[in-house]
């Protein structure tokens, strides 16, 4: 009975699982079990007297031997594993090459130490899509993503954007049975290293080239490794004709001579051109020892040496390059007339003058510094960057070299003027500034216009159930108010980032202004005259009138502000015709027909130092709360999306005069009609009782469109997305008159439904809603869709007029499904 007791023990214990992490615990307690069955067993032998009882004992006894042996190995390997994975770890966290491992679906699983430090967006993989700066960038993530289900190894570069501008990520992933390994670099900073090394190697070979004597270097063998432009045109060869030959072949007399002594050359040496005639002239060379070991001749001058300062002179005159001549202490000795017409003041004597007092004040005590480096024979301060302080505030690059005259000693400076090139790359970096928050500007203006929509929707619900006399009704208009004045600081938003929604009509601009003069007037008080003058036949342009009056009325609000209590404010607008492109700041206005309209005031004038920051947003000189710094920002980007252009003349105590360049338009004008007038003026009836389906993904803006739309007894279905409308469609055996649909959904967005239900024989007409601008859909929808547009924010009124409106016209309208 106590064999098979001990029997079934044993077998119990031997086919137990031992989890890996409990190993050890019950190792040590199958120890301990094999020891009390081999005390029993030991007990059994020598209690019983029959073999067989005695065999099953012994062989029970060297069973639990063997087991303790084979946990013990089974131990001492788990250790071994825990320690190599531990020297595994710790050898991932020590290499120096950001990687991590992440699933398919892009979540993080595990990144060494330099990826936690250097990868920044690491832990918000699923969201990288949004911090892609470009299409591309997008298109190279889904293509990582695809290498990793062909189990193919793939490499792309990803642009991010981060706190500290643009970042290039290059990104190589190697699939790993479940997972995938991505090495991650930054070459941000290495190819903005690149563009900078590439940008001082073409400045200094563009020095080269205009340098005033011939350049060549030379390596240990007498082999010319490079020349400049006025070498070879000197000696009659193209450089590819010279580079690569040995200046043996080039010099009278030393065509065997030992290729090492040609860097001992100095002085004046016989040159050979192509024509095989002798030249002479003055040859200087300088040493220069490279990291490698060799000696490069480097930096060697060659001109003809001048008699006297006279033949100088008329070679300086005949120079392409502004050059001027100086001696040890900074005086100008001679100069051409290149340099005193960009640089000097007329009828002022050039000669004798410190070169010192035409630099900026902030750079004197550098180019002081180049000058003394120069004359005490430091050749590094060769090219320098030299800012003057002229009315033009001029930039010039400028290369120094020594004086070609004999017996003197001195230096002439070639320069080369830089100051429109600096004023573009200024211009750029501005305009790409403007682009990127044009783009923040937009985005969250197309946010804010869905929450703005709904709000003021339920407040024109909740206004149908109270009369004025209400205390809520009060209450309610104060908050339809305010989301009313959100609306127009996202619409000003929207024209600084150039994406408003505009409708644009051929417009007669008297006529216009005409009819807001009287508003202007209020605006700006009695103490300030409004003065308005207008030419006669004057052109038509094509603009959204809305927009362009509220631009007037900014203008002269502006101009209102710029003047104390009292003034004047003149609004003159004529015809312009501009024979050739005229540049007004950063802008080029093309050559055509315009129509300028002018509002100049007689304030105080705006200071040149902030002249051409007043169209950026945000920038106010008024006090704090007393403006949003978005009026001319908004002007600004009206006009330019309208095809205009502002120009901004202004003097300091005098006043200033904003221009408006809009181009003429030649379509027929034609007047409304008084009747049209009386038209707008009424109330029409808004109600009806078609069936129509809308699609918004936005609950709130869906919910309070179809309870306003269902208040004027429209039949109205609701679906969330294109996909669920599809689907509504297919279902529903009733005519669909009209489609309002938002633009950007999950799923199936806008357009792609509505090209969807015209190739199922379903023709209803078709409105848009859309916080973006109606351009961003027109160019996928299909020629013969009937499509309207309603931007965002819209009033429960705004949606019924414009229901109204659309199923009244005249055109085919919903088949049935």
């Amino acid at each position: 009975m106590l064999r098979d007791k001990l029997q079934a023990y044993l077998k119990i214990l031997l086919m137990t699982p031992t989890p890996f992490q409990g190993l050890e615990r019950i190792s040590v307690l199958s120890i301990i079990n094999t020891t009390l069955i081999a005390f029993l067993g030991g007990m059994v032998m020598l209690l019983s007297d029959r073999p067989i009882v005695f065999f099953i004992t012994l062989t029970m006894m060297v069973s639990a031997g063997t087991m303790v042996i084979l946990l013990l190995i089974k131990l001492q390997r788990l250790k071994f594993t825990t320690q190599k994975q531990q020297v595994e770890a710790k050898a991932y966290e020590a290499i120096q090459i950001p990687f991590l491992i992440l699933t398919p679906d892009l979540h993080f699983c595990y990144g060494n130490k330099k990826a936690r430090e250097g990868c920044w967006w690491a832990e918000s993989i699923p969201f990288l899509k949004k911090i892609l700066s470009s299409p591309e960038s997008r298109a190279a993530l889904e293509r990582l993503v695809e290498s990793f289900y062909q189990n193919e190894i793939k490499t792309e570069t990803l642009y991010l954007r981060g706190e500290k501008g643009e970042e290039a990520w290059h990104i190589q992933s190697i699939p790993l049975g479940e997972e995938a390994l991505w090495h991650c670099s930054n070459v941000t900073q290495e190819q903005g290293e690149e563009s900078k090394h590439l940008t001082q190697l073409k400045r200094m070979t563009l020095f080269l080239d205009h340098a005033a004597e011939g350049l060549f270097s030379l390596n240990e063998k007498g082999i010319i490794l490079f020349c400049n432009e006025k070498f070879a045109k000197w000696l009659g060869y193209s450089r590819t004709e010279i580079v690569g030959f040995s200046l043996s072949k080039f010099i009278v007399k030393v065509r065997n001579q030992d290729p090492l002594k040609l860097s001992e050359l100095q002085g004046k040496c016989d040159f050979i051109t192509s024509s095989s005639r002798i030249k002479s002239a003055f040859l200087e060379q300088t040493q220069i020892p490279t990291e490698d070991g060799f000696i490069t001749h480097s930096l060697l001058n060659l001109y003809t040496p001048f008699a006297n300062q006279s033949d100088m002179s008329k070679i300086l005159e005949m120079t392409p390059l502004p050059v001027i001549c100086l001696d040890e202490y900074g005086q100008i000795q001679d100069s051409n007339i290149l340099f005193r017409e960009r640089f000097w003041l007329e009828g002022t004597s050039i000669r004798g003058a410190s070169f010192l007092n035409l630099i900026a004040d902030f750079q004197k005590e550098e180019v002081k510094n180049a000058l003394h480096n120069f004359f005490n024979g430091n050749t590094e301060g060769t090219f320098l960057e030299i800012h003057f302080n002229d009315t033009r505030e001029s930039i010039a690059s400028t290369y120094f070299a020594s004086l070609p005259v004999k017996n003197q000693k001195g230096c002439f400076l070639v320069l080369h003027d830089i100051t429109e090139q600096k004023r573009f790359e200024s211009q750029l970096i501005q305009s790409q500034k403007m682009q990127a928050v044009g783009q923040l500007a937009g985005g969250i203006a197309h946010d804010f216009n869905n929450l703005l929509t709904a709000m003021i929707g339920f407040c024109d619900l909740m206004l149908l159930r109270h009369t004025p006399g209400d205390q809520s009704f009060t209450d309610v208009m104060q908050i339809k108010q305010n989301a009313n004045r959100a609306t127009n600081l996202v619409r000003q938003l929207l024209a600084f980032s150039r994406q408003q929604t505009l409708q644009p009509k051929v417009l007669d601009v008297t006529d216009c202004l005409a009819e807001l003069s009287a508003l202007l007037r209020r605006l700006i008080g009695s103490n300030i005259e409004l003065k308005m003058k207008h030419a006669r036949d004057l052109g038509l342009v094509l603009v959204d009138q809305g927009q362009f009056e509220q631009v007037i009325i900014n203008m002269v609000v502006n101009a209102r502000d710029a003047m104390e209590g009292a003034g004047t404010i003149s609004l003159t607008t004529q015809n312009c015709e501009l024979k050739k492109a005229k540049r007004f700041g950063p802008d080029v206005i093309p050559a055509g027909s315009y129509v300028r309209i002018e509002i100049a005031d007689t304030g105080m004038g705006i200071k040149p130092e902030i002249l051409d920051r007043i169209f950026d947003p945000f920038f106010s000189t008024k006090e704090v709360g007393s403006g949003t710094g978005l009026g001319l920002s908004t002007v600004y980007g009206t006009v330019k999306q309208t095809g205009g252009f502002v120009q901004v003349d202004s003097k300091v105590g005098v006043g200033t005069t904003f221009s408006i360049y809009l181009p003429h338009n030649t379509t027929e004008y034609i007047a409304p009609s008084q009747t049209e007038k009386q038209e707008k003026l009424s109330s029409p009836d808004l109600t009806g009782s078609s069936t129509i389906l809308f699609v918004e993904d936005e609950d709130a803006v869906r919910v309070f469109s179809a309870r306003a739309l269902r208040s004027k007894g429209y039949h109205v279905l609701e679906a969330m997305n294109g996909e669920e409308a599809l689907k509504l469609i297919k279902s529903n055996q009733e005519k669909i008159d009209l489609v309002i649909s938002d633009v950007v959904m999950p799923l199936m967005d806008g357009p792609t439904f509505i090209n969807e239900i015209s190739q199922m024989k379903v023709t209803p007409k078709v409105l848009f809603i859309s916080g973006y601008t109606e351009d961003t859909f027109h160019d996928r929808i299909k020629d013969d869709a009937q499509i309207q547009f309603l931007a965002k924010p819209f009033s429960l009124n705004d949606l019924a007029v414009r229901v109204k409106e659309i199923l009244s016209e005249e055109s085919t309208i919903g088949v049935a499904v």
